[in-house]
């Protein structure tokens, strides 16, 4: 009781009592995605490298794209994208979707966003492998800079939770919430430099583009597979801070939230 009382350890307490069991709805919510399926596990390979061939021809045959290497400058931007808006998008309707696990189960709800992070990032690790291919075949270097991977999606990780636990409380009182975070999303991702280097954004937008860490966190994926650049500390230790931060205020909104959940569901 005492430590459900500490706002600020809770959050993290709770990550590290049920770490297994998220672990375990995760792989099988995954099983659940591809169920019947015939290639399973591999679409969370084939789905990005099918989206990468589509999206390389529209932009490097279709609009003469001459940026070099640019496949590997969208991947590795898009597969950290797709984790995210997939994780807020799931986590949307979690709560909503969840029925009895909610009513009538003793865990905590918190566990049910979290899974849905947690899930998208197997889908984001698993995809990882196509991405060294792909550095490997535009002959891009792979340098020691990748072993600041893991610390990057610590960052990602605390971050996209702590975001998807505002709309999976909004859910629960109005259904439109749905609809309005893909609107946001889609917004989000054309306002980001995914598709496009921020070198082509005039100067006066740029600043305004960088007060999204989700756009901060984009560059420092490209910093590390695209130009091969060491990330800033600095910038690494700001984001660090602003997803614990996220991480902890969203879980307590949802946390002090929750027990009237069950009237809505």
């Amino acid at each position: 009781m005492e430590m459900k009382q500490n706002a600020l350890v809770y959050p993290f307490y709770l990550l590290y009592k049920y770490h297994y069991l998220i672990y375990v709805l995760a792989l099988k919510e995954l099983k659940i995605r591809y169920r019947g399926s015939i290639f399973g596990f591999l679409w969370s390979m084939l789905n990005p490298l099918l989206n990468l061939l589509i999206y390389t021809f529209l932009f490097v045959v279709i609009f003469k794209n001459t940026a070099k290497n640019y496949p590997v400058y969208f991947f590795s931007g898009i597969l950290p994208w797709n984790w995210f808006s997939s994780s807020v998008m799931e986590a949307t309707d979690s709560v909503v979707s969840a029925g009895a696990l909610i009513t009538k189960s003793t865990l905590p709800a918190e566990i049910i966003v979290i899974t849905k992070v947690v899930s998208n990032l197997i889908n984001y690790l698993l995809s990882i492998p196509i991405l060294f291919l792909f550095l490997i075949f535009f002959h891009v270097k792979i340098s020691f800079i990748v072993l600041f991977l893991p610390v990057v999606i610590i960052i990602q990780f605390f971050l996209t939770a702590g975001v998807s636990f505002f709309p999976a409380t909004w859910n629960v009182f109005y259904r439109d919430v749905r609809q309005i975070m893909q609107t946001i999303l889609q917004l989000l991702f054309f306002c980001m430099p995914v598709m496009y280097f921020d070198t082509q954004i005039p100067s006066k937008y740029q600043k305004l583009i960088y007060l999204n860490p989700i756009a901060y966190l984009i560059k420092v994926y490209h910093d590390i597979f695209y130009d091969n650049l060491m990330p800033r500390p600095e910038l690494l230790i700001l984001l660090f801070f602003i997803s614990i931060v996220v991480y902890i205020i969203g879980f307590n909104y949802f946390h002090s939230r929750k027990d009237v959940f069950a009237e809505y569901i």
